[in-house]
């Protein structure tokens, strides 16, 4: 029944009826508890199956919000007891149980799991994925949520979401802001009118509401729920009289309950003391909890409670949900749990806690009893939390610092289990990246182990994070234990002693102590410390070296957490290495497993894939790829110093663009532009240098960029210097340009004076000579080697100056020719601020473009798409859902995405459903 609400309810309607028609979309409900959201998605769902649609649904619960994906694993029906192998592997990574060796994070596998499992529901039927209370939810069901709605537009998805006014965190209001850039609806339910309560009103009490019953219903403030619940007690009481088709409140009738838990109140004394006290109990696990649970935590049989349930059921206080019951609203659950004491019910969630325990309940039922206590954890918590497998620690990490923090400050600080505690937490702490807790908690179990295996886990991640706040010194002094370790151990803390020596610049000394280490490490057969001095070997060699050491380390680590972790920061430096060597096929393969790799064990570096995706698609000249990639990324996660420099690459491409304001946003959202900080981002990242110095170029003043790339010259010689070559020819130019030839020779010698021979350096040390020398044929050769390598942005720079130098030489034919090649290729990558340079420059010596200079991509139609993208339009033409398009073209499923957004762009297309009912061959 739903009065009030026919707007609302069309708009609702109307996004059902193209979700059946294969457009998907996002909805936010927003409103008070009761105002009416859940009757409207009651209604959306009804409409949905009746067109053919699949309904998924799951709601937030506050006792569940610090345990990653629960809501959305109970939207998508994802339990141990599942019949489905694939959320059946899902259940075990949220539990933390072992699945497959090398699972990092298991939430971040789970939940690239969970956008699979949608892509493919998605394929076989439009699927209606409703998430009430998302303010109650988890933050990684929101960023899930994130991520689907940016999908909508490739999947026939309907992402429903409902939400109180008060959402504050930060995840939730971008999920608010998703409908403003998707297709779908917002809408606040605002109170009923004075009419439309009347007319609820008339419903529920079979007849119009009299004058008296009017006035004492406005206090439910236009409420759907206040007002049903005051009127239904009203009915039960037998405070209404008839007079005809009118219900008037009867004269000795005085009040009515003043609030809406009043009124819940008045319905619950309406059942018998046995089931109140039952669902007391309920209210303690969840508002949608398992039967067989509030049996073992009440101590009452089945049978006992089934009669309960029955009457609670009648009474509108409980509700069947499949194989579990589920109270009506929140608000009766909550009502029921404030009736207990606060010592009473904390006495009770202790109770419930070490019952399910006992009866093998997972960590994510145990562990929100635990929460909901205060003071010291019991001995038999302690127990409990000693042995769990580590990896459960993985799966709910924030849960897993808050029982810890408890259990390590029980009254009785020593002793094994209490050293074992405190290493679980300094691992949790680490994890959560709240380093400097994790270094204090690690140095704590240093100060009293005598276990060497715990002893050295726990400096390495001391130095580790240490080493990530740049707090060298400290790290360097943790690498040096207080006694003899085994020659395993002493092999990985001298190779992560090497690490931070070459961090201090003592590169000798760092390149000494990691070949002993990996001698050290080889004899006594330890894989983890060959990988550890490999990947420091790696960081200090000479380019035609580095592979080689990547390689090695990578063949001799092993499958377990924290070998796998290793092997991605390895694979992410080997695809750099790759891209400045010029082995772009092999890149571009390696990437394409590394991408499907970091998916599969759920890595946080997965990220840094991303970033070496975007970093090789701009030198590439896959500038829109570049853009995809770069924002692929979690906000959270691009707000790290490790990937923020990805706002760097999308802002340069803005700027190469004229998209001035783009640019200035994204330098200004990584804190770029900040005058404070600017020094520190330039110093640590050469894409933010040149970013911030094309800014001031783009923006008039050409100067302020020219003194920004100068602090090029003011990097310490050695590997970071080295990498950074591209600096040096944007230098020599924009000082040349100004008669600034002693800043343009001083970057010469400067990219020169590293003895580092990667390919990619010595083509820059050629490209400033010839610069510096005047050698346009050199210049020319160099843009033919960028060819080669395929790179059009550092081609079109060189062939630009070679065409300046010719022109300048009076060799028209020569300049034209170069400046002809120059142009469209600049023009190609959409670089229309360096194609008016050009023209500029050049147009002085009268050489400007033919009529026949520019040859263009079509932006849009099937002669716009890429080979690649015409792939995966085949396939999607044929039906296929990202996921088996990925295992098709062994790729990741979100490289699939992102060609699907490319593709339905291209084709001006709304969504997947109308590639498909076009036919695979519809490019003919």
């Amino acid at each position: 029944m739903i009065v009030g609400r026919d707007l609302e309810a069309a708009q609702l309607r109307d996004v059902v009826a193209k979700l059946a028609g294969g457009h998907g979309g996002v909805a936010w409900l927003e409103g008070e508890p009761g105002i009416g959201k859940s009757a409207l998605v009651d209604a959306m769902a009804r409409d949905a199956e009746a067109v053919g649609c699949r309904v998924l649904r799951a709601g937030g619960d506050e006792l569940m919000r610090a345990f990653p994906l629960r809501m959305m694993a109970d939207a998508l029906d994802i339990s141990a007891g599942s019949t489905d192998p694939g959320r059946q592997h899902i259940a075990r990574l949220l539990r933390g149980e072992p699945v497959e060796s090398g699972t990092l994070d298991p939430v971040l596998a789970a939940g690239e799991r969970m956008l699979a499992l949608v892509d493919r529901l998605c394929a076989e039927q439009p699927v209606l994925l409703v998430l009430e209370d998302v303010h109650w939810a988890d933050e990684p069901s929101l960023l899930l949520c994130h991520r689907l709605g940016r999908a909508v537009d490739q999947i026939p998805l309907l992402l429903v979401l409902t939400s109180r006014p008060t959402a504050p965190r930060t995840t939730a209001a971008r999920l608010r802001g998703l409908v403003r850039e998707r297709p779908g609806v917002h809408l606040d339910l605002e109170p009923l009118t004075e009419a439309d309560t009347a007319a609820l009103a008339a419903r529920l009490a079979d007849g119009l509401p009299g004058p008296r019953l009017r006035a004492e219903l406005a206090r439910a403030g236009g409420n759907p729920l206040y007002l049903r619940e005051m009127v239904e007690a009203l009915v039960r009481d037998q405070a209404l009289v008839a007079d005809g088709p009118v219900r008037e409140l009867r004269l000795d009738v005085t009040t009515t309950a003043p609030s809406l838990v009043a009124v819940i109140t008045r319905r619950l004394d309406s059942l018998s003391e046995a089931t109140v006290g039952a669902l007391r109990l309920a209210a303690l696990l969840r508002r949608e909890f398992d039967a067989g649970h509030w049996s073992e935590v009440s101590g009452r049989p089945m049978t006992e409670l089934a009669a309960a349930t029955e009457e609670a059921v009648g009474a509108g206080v409980l509700a069947a949900a499949g194989e579990r019951l589920t109270f009506r609203h929140d608000v009766i659950r909550q009502v029921l749990a404030d009736q207990l004491p606060v010592a009473v019910r904390h006495g009770l969630h202790r109770h419930a806690a070490r019952t399910l325990a006992q009866v093998g309940a997972g960590v994510d039922e145990v562990s929100p009893h635990l929460l909901a206590t205060s003071g010291p954890v019991d001995g038999w918590a302690l127990t409990w939390l000693a042995g769990l497998p580590e990896a459960m620690l993985y799966a709910a990490p924030d849960v897993a610092v808050e029982l810890l923090v408890r259990a390590t400050a029980s009254p009785v600080p020593t002793g094994e289990q209490h050293e074992a505690l405190l290493g679980r937490l300094a691992l949790a702490l680490f994890w959560l990246g709240r380093d400097e807790q994790a270094c204090q908690v690690a140095e704590q179990v240093l100060h009293r182990t005598a276990d060497p295996a715990r002893q050295t886990r726990l400096r390495i991640l001391a130095i580790r994070a240490a080493g990530r706040m740049r707090r060298f010194e400290q790290a360097l002094a943790l690498t040096r234990p207080a006694a003899d370790l085994p020659p395993q151990w002493q092999a990985r803390l001298q190779a992560w002693r090497a690490m931070i020596l070459a961090f201090v610049d003592r590169l000798d000394e760092a390149a000494a102590e990691a070949q002993e280490a990996l001698d050290s490490a080889l004899a006594c057969g330890d894989s983890l410390g060959v990988g550890y001095a490999h990947n420091t070997l790696a960081y200090l060699a000479a380019a035609p070296d580095q592979l080689c050491h990547i390689d090695a380390a990578i063949a001799a680590l092993g499958d377990d957490v924290e070998a796998t972790d290793l092997k991605m920061l390895l694979t992410g430096n080997r695809l750099h290495r790759l891209l400045a060597n010029g082995r772009r096929d092999e890149l571009e393969d390696s990437l394409a497993e590394a991408l499907v790799r970091a998916e599969q064990v759920g890595s946080i570096r997965a990220g840094i894939m991303f970033a070496q995706a975007a970093g090789a698609c701009y030198m590439y000249g896959r500038w829109d790829d570049a853009v995809m990639y770069a924002d692929r990324p979690d906000q959270e996660l691009l707000a790290t110093p490790a990937l923020s420099y990805l706002h760097a690459i999308v802002a340069l491409i803005a700027m190469h663009r004229e998209d001035h304001a783009t640019a200035t946003a994204r330098l200004h959202a990584a804190g770029f532009l900040d005058p404070v900080a600017q020094p520190r981002w330039v110093s640590a990242f050469g894409v933010v240098a040149e970013a911030v110095a094309m800014h001031a170029e783009t923006g008039g003043d050409p100067a302020a960029g020219l003194a920004l790339r100068t602090s090029y010259l003011d990097l310490p010689p050695g590997p970071a210097r080295a990498s950074r070559s591209d600096e040096a020819t944007q230098l020599v130019r924009a000082a040349l340009a100004r008669g600034e030839t002693a800043i343009a020779a001083a970057a010469a010698d400067a990219v020169q004076a590293d003895p580092d021979p990667a390919p990619d350096r010595l083509l820059a040390i050629r490209c400033c000579r010839a610069m510096l020398a005047g050698d346009a044929a050199d210049l020319l050769a160099v843009a033919e080697e960028y060819e080669r390598w395929g790179w059009p942005p550092h081609r079109a720079f060189a062939l630009e100056e070679a065409a300046v130098l010719l022109a300048g030489r009076g060799d028209q034919a020569g300049a034209r020719a170069a400046f002809t090649e120059a142009l469209g290729t600049w023009l190609d990558l959409g670089a229309t601020w360096e194609a008016r340079r050009v023209e500029a420059r050049l147009r002085p010596f009268g050489v400007r473009r033919g009529p026949r200079t520019i040859r263009r991509r079509p932006a849009h139609g099937w002669d716009a798409l890429t080979p690649t993208e015409r792939h995966v339009a085949r396939l999607v033409a044929k039906g296929m859902s990202n996921p088996d398009i990925a295992a098709e073209l062994f790729v990741s499923r979100n490289t699939v995405q992102t060609h699907v957004s490319r593709v339905l762009s291209k084709l001006q297309m709304r969504s997947r459903i109308e590639l498909i009912q076009q036919g695979p061959d519809s490019d003919r």
